[in-house]
Order: C-alpha cells, then structure tokens, then sequence
C-alpha cells in the first residue's frame, strides 16, 4: 500500500461521528482491585478476554518453535498485500465503492479492517514489530475515527498492537488522560502505556476499569502501578485478586528466558496463601525487565533494586522448609549444612550463554562480590540447552533435575533466587549484573586465575576424532561465529537485528586464515546461510556430526574463536579460549577474560554527521538504548557494521598475537593510553579485553 492509495478520501469517507468522551479527573490508585462506578465488562466477554490472554501467553512461550511459520505467513502478507501494488488497487476499489455506497463498499471496508488487524499480529508473532507498526498505522490512516472514537476492532487492534510493541509514547500522545473507554482492549493498552511512562494516577484509573471484568492480567497490571508508587498493601491486594481468579499464574518469575508454561504448574498451598506479597517480587522484576527492553535505564534498576529489597524483606519472613533443604542435600555431594542456599533459576540453563553466566556468578562468589553459599541451579531436563555444558559445574553448584524438586523449589526463588540481570546496589539503583561480572573478570585475570571449569579428555579425544572422520585434518583451526538472527528470531525485520552480522563480509577473513594454514569451523544452526561451498570452510552449522558434545569440543578446541556479542561468546569465554569478537554492540557491560580483543560497531549521529566516541556510547542513558534500532532512530542514531577491513585485519592482528608477530596493545603505548582515557568513566565495560589497533586507526574519533 504505497503512498498513492486514497488514505484521505478513505478516512473521510469512513468518518463517523465522534462521541465526547467525558474526561474524567485522573483517579487516585485506591487500595482495592476494582473502582467504583467502573463500567463491569459481562461474563462472557471477561471470559472470552481471559482465553485470548491464556492463548497468547501459550503462543509466546512456543514463539521459537513456531517462528518459521509466522515468518513465511508474514512474508506472504507483504508480498501480496501490505507492500504490493494489490493492495492500492484495492483501496482505489474500496474508495469507488463507497463513493457510490454500495454494499460491496461496506464489504471491502470490513475486510480491509480484517486484514491489516490481522497483519499485525503476524507480524508480531515473527518478531517483526516494525511491520506491526506499520500495518497499524496504515489502519489509523484509514480508520482514524474509529481510533478517535475508541470503538470497534480496528481501535483495539490499533492500540493493542502499539502496546505489543512498547509503542507507549505514541499511546500517551493519543489518550493523554483519564477519559471513559467501553473497551476492555484499549483501557489495558492505555494504562500499561501510562504505567511505563510513569503516568500512575492515568494508568491506575483505565486499569482499574480493565480490572472490574475480573480479567486476571489487568488485575496484575493494577497491581504492578501500585507497586510502581509504592504502595505495597494495594498492590498485594491485587495479586491476591488475581490468583484467585487464575490459580497458576502464581507461578513465580524471575527473567523471560525462563519460558514458563503457568498451565502445567500445581502451586503450593503456602504459595497461594500469601500469593499477594510474594508477587510483589515478581511483578517488580517483570517491571524491570520490561524497562529494560525499553532502553530505560534508571527505570530499570530502580525497579530491580525494589525487588531485591522486597526479597530481603521476605527473607526475612519466611524461609526454605527443611525438608526441602533435606531433600536438596541429598542430590548433591558437595553441599555444605553450614552455608545458606542461594536459587538460581531455570533461565540460567535454557540458552547456552546463561549457563556461561554461571561461570562469573561463580568467580562473584570466589571474590567475596557475593555471599558464601550452596548455589542451587534448577534444571529440569527439559529446560537445559547443552547437558554436557552444564555438566562441567556439577562440582561448584548442586544441580537440581527432578522435576518434582524444582518445582517445590520454584516458589522460594522470592526468597533466595538469585538472577543475572542485578545485583544490590546504593542509593535505591542496582548494580546491573554484567557489570558485576566485568569487574569480577578484571580482578580475576589481574591475579591470574584460570578457568574455572574444563572439558573432560574424554570428551576433548571424541571430538578430535570426529572431526577429522569429517574431513577436517588441518593441524589447527578458528572457531567462527556468525550471528544471523534466525534462532531468537531478530533478525532482518526486526528492531534488534543490529546484532546479527552479514556472513559476506567475512569471506576475506577466512581466507586470511585458510592463507596461514588453518581452517574454519562455522558455528550455529541450521537457519543460517550455508557456507558448504567456501573454501577452506567445515559448515558445521548444516553438518550430521553437529550435537551438544561436539559444540562444546569445538568451543574449547579452536585456536581461537571469532563471534561477537552472542551468548555463545559468553561460553567461550568460560572456558579459557582465545577470542576476537567482532561486529559488537551492547546495550550491556561485556565480561571478556584477558585473551579477547575486540572491534565494535560505531554508533553515527545522523544530525552531527559523525561518529559518537566510546566515551558517548558507552554511558548512560544513551548505552541503554543500543538495545534497540527503534529507540536509537528516535533519537537520531544509528549503528553502522564493522567493514570486510575491518574484520580481515582483525583477524590477522589475532593471528599475529598468537604467532607472537606483533606487539599486542595491552604491552602498552600511546594508543591504550588513549583508549583507557575514553573509558575512564566506564572502565568496566568491556572486562579485561582490549580492542583492535587497526580499528581504532581507522576510526580515530572513537577515542575522542
């Protein structure tokens, strides 16, 4: 639908009259769920709410599996639709038809309607939330006044999606206070709009009218505004609502990757008898979180430290049965009566960088950084991204397998759990994780400790065997790493598919190392481009020897690893091996050892027409943002990909560092005393990794 179809003549002629909405003064967050005088929403249409919220809650929990579904039906929609020549001819039919007022017209109108409501939750589904946007505004263009008016689908699917996409801004602008809305939709919308934009007197008013339906989520929402303004018994009062209406959704959360599945969860009785306090955790964490995503940094850790405070509150309350404690030590053969238990969740083992994660959490503890503690790690089988991985710290935590236990377990995570996105911190803001674990990598590699754990030889000769019976006989090579996007589904099309790289721009770099005698083994899955043909290259990506022993063989085997910014960079990095990270850009501290040299993608500021320095990049608030293409655009940003030079000398300094050709910069210079002078404010932010000369040659304005 490009710019020449007939939006304007559309909108006018689909223009109804707008009802005056009385504006009503912004109510004041009141300790029970449900307001006075709020408009009750019938049981059916609670109930039909409630299932919608259940299968989307479903849907979301499987989006990885059901990706490259969503993803082809989204395609389709674009190609033959959304940006198509097909759909302006069909707007130009549409405006003809109700020119003349005929039914077709009518017809055509609720289609049309259909479709791009429709489009947008495709979108969404594939991780395409610019597209989303886009098929709803092309929907407000069209159906302005049913947005104006607040009624019927096409303002539910307008304002619905605009939240689905954290489009918060844009749902302040449109509804910028309290009024009377019949819609159970757009009164949720609107207030989670207001609440992330810390509107709470708005965002509790269009809630607690949400709320009067019973419908659980916004019950939870409501709560969430009065935990925002500290208000700690409302807020208890309505998590209890909540769960009384949905008893599972009690399960306890503590990070999305998780992937928590409430419909099979069977809560304790003590669980949900003081549900409403305990949630309070969880609904905090979920706030941070959500910030987080938003690039709202003192958002963010504000909320966590709320939530690490109200876990010590109920520590202090309440602790883990014996029993459990009983049972805990008897699956583990280190575990130590006189420590305290410290829970680590499930999400610390359903992605291969969060069991790396276990790795600085554990040289935390060793520096005195965190307390002294039997670690407990909840990983059921089914949850756990590589078993032999996980196995190497079998002698550090006690992992927890029986399913049974976690469960039991999973409730007291309020109490005890510890995540990796913040630790305590001063003055009401927590210290983010990662940059915890940055400092711990710094003090580690300056007293010159090793890894913490090590591949089995076992394993390591399995491997070796394996490979060569591939065809791989080089006496060495490089572990590669190319992010594409295809497994978390962000990559083109999506606001975070500046971390995914483009693979043609590392052809001269392996041929770099082909020329030295070495050859590439492609790390990955099975979405990424096919590299069968390259020379020099084993796709072990596409490979029938590829399995969770031989990627942790090749991880600990590789002369070095080239990757970037991924979780598998942080596996890596657990195990001692030399890296060079390149195309990288985070939005967090990175917690690199000491044999990492890296290059970054700059960040160019389209209204200054240049490049913004290390120091610009990397301090808040503006760090915060580079998690986000859309967020950065708003701001007038944009991040630009590190070049074939780039990369091809980075991987020849590597190989001359290794070969001991060259003087590598941490020996020291005028160079690292420049790049030490523009981290000075942020000198944690890369751990104990330095970047590539070559790199900072080429762009000199990054030490400015």
């Amino acid at each position: 639908m490009t710019p020449a179809a007939p939006f304007g003549s559309l909108r006018h002629r689909l223009r109804k009259p707008r009802k005056t909405a009385a504006t009503d003064r912004p109510a004041v967050p009141t300790a029970g769920p449900t307001q006075a005088g709020a408009r009750r929403t019938s049981p059916l249409k609670a109930w039909l709410t409630g299932s919608a919220f259940r299968l989307y809650a479903f849907l979301s929990a499987r989006r990885r599996q059901l990706l490259p579904l969503t993803t082809r039906a989204a395609n389709m929609v674009d190609r033959t639709l959304i940006v198509a020549p097909a759909g302006t001819r069909l707007l130009r039919l549409m405006d003809r038809q109700l020119a003349r007022g005929t039914l077709l017209g009518r017809l055509l109108a609720r289609l049309t309607l259909t479709t791009l409501a429709a489009s947008a939750q495709l979108h969404l589904a594939a991780s395409r939330k610019p597209s989303a946007l886009r098929a709803v505004r092309i929907l407000n263009l069209i159906f302005r006044s049913d947005v104006q008016s607040r009624t019927g689908m096409g303002a539910q699917a307008y304002f619905a999606t605009l939240a689905l996409c954290s489009a918060y801004d844009r749902i302040v602008r449109d509804v910028p206070q309290a009024e009377s809305i019949g819609s159970f939709a757009i009164n949720f919308a609107v207030g989670v709009a207001h609440m992330y934009r810390g509107n709470l007197p708005v965002a509790a008013h269009f809630l607690q009218v949400a709320s009067a339906s019973g419908d659980s989520n916004a019950l939870r929402k409501l709560g969430a505004v009065h935990a925002l303004a500290g208000e700690l018994a409302q807020a208890a009062a309505c998590f209890n609502a909540s769960v009384a209406r949905d008893p599972r959704s009690v399960m306890a959360h503590q990070n999305y990757a998780g992937g928590y599945d409430p419909s099979t969860y069977s809560p304790s009785a003590w669980e949900l008898e003081h549900a409403g306090e305990l949630l309070i955790y969880d609904n905090l964490i979920q706030l941070g979180e959500n910030f987080y995503h938003q690039g709202r940094y003192e958002d963010t850790f504000r909320c966590y430290q709320a939530a690490l405070d109200h876990q010590d509150a109920l520590a202090d309350k309440w602790s883990i049965p014996d029993a459990l404690i009983q049972r805990i030590a008897a699956v583990s053969g280190h575990f130590k009566a006189d420590l305290p238990v410290r829970l680590l969740g499930y999400e610390w083992v359903t992605l291969i960088g969060h069991i790396g994660f276990i790795d600085c959490h554990l040289r935390m503890a060793a520096l005195g950084m965190l307390p002294r503690a039997n670690y407990v790690l909840l990983a059921p089988a089914d949850k756990v991204v590589n078993q032999p991985f996980l196995r190497l710290f079998a002698p550090h935590v006690t992992i927890v397998e029986d399913p049974v236990l976690v469960d039991d377990l999973l409730p007291y995570q309020r109490l005890v759990g510890d995540q990796f996105i913040a630790v305590r911190g001063k003055e009401g803001l927590a210290e983010p994780w990662a940059h915890a674990a940055s400092r711990a990598q710094v003090a580690w590699a300056a007293q010159r400790r090793g890894p913490i754990v090590k591949v089995p030889s076992n394993l390591m000769e399995a491997g070796a065997a394996r490979l060569r019976a591939a065809g791989v006989t080089a006496d060495w090579f490089v572990a590669m790493h190319i992010r594409e996007g295809g497994y978390h589904g962000d990559g083109p099309g999506t606001t975070r598919q500046h971390r995914s790289a483009n693979v043609g721009d590392y052809m001269d770099a392996i041929a770099a190392i082909t020329a030295r005698g070495g050859v590439v083994v492609r790390l990955g899955d099975r979405s990424m481009t096919p590299l069968g043909g390259v020379t020099g290259v084993f796709d072990y990506a596409h490979s029938d020897i590829k399995s969770a022993e031989m990627d942790l063989y090749l991880c600990a085997a590789a002369r070095f690893f080239v990757g970037t910014t991924s979780g598998l960079t942080t596996a890596v990095q657990a195990l001692g091996t030399p890296m060079l990270l390149v195309n990288c850009i985070s939005n967090d501290c990175q917690f690199w050892h000491e044999r990492t040299d890296f290059t970054v993608r700059p960040v160019y500021d389209r209204r200054a027409r240049r490049y913004l320095s290390l120091r610009e990049t990397y301090r808040q608030p503006l760090q915060a943002l580079l998690i986000d293409t859309a967020v950065l655009g708003r701001h007038g940003l944009e991040i630009h990909p590190n070049t074939r030079q780039d990369i091809t000398e980075a991987v020849r300094y590597k190989l001359d560092c290794l070969d001991e050709a060259c003087q590598p910069l941490r020996n020291g210079g005028s160079l690292l005393d420049r790049y030490r002078t523009a981290l000075a404010d942020n000198p944690y932010n890369f751990g104990a990794a330095l970047p590539v000369p070559a790199f900072l040659d080429r762009l000199p304005e990054l030490l400015h």
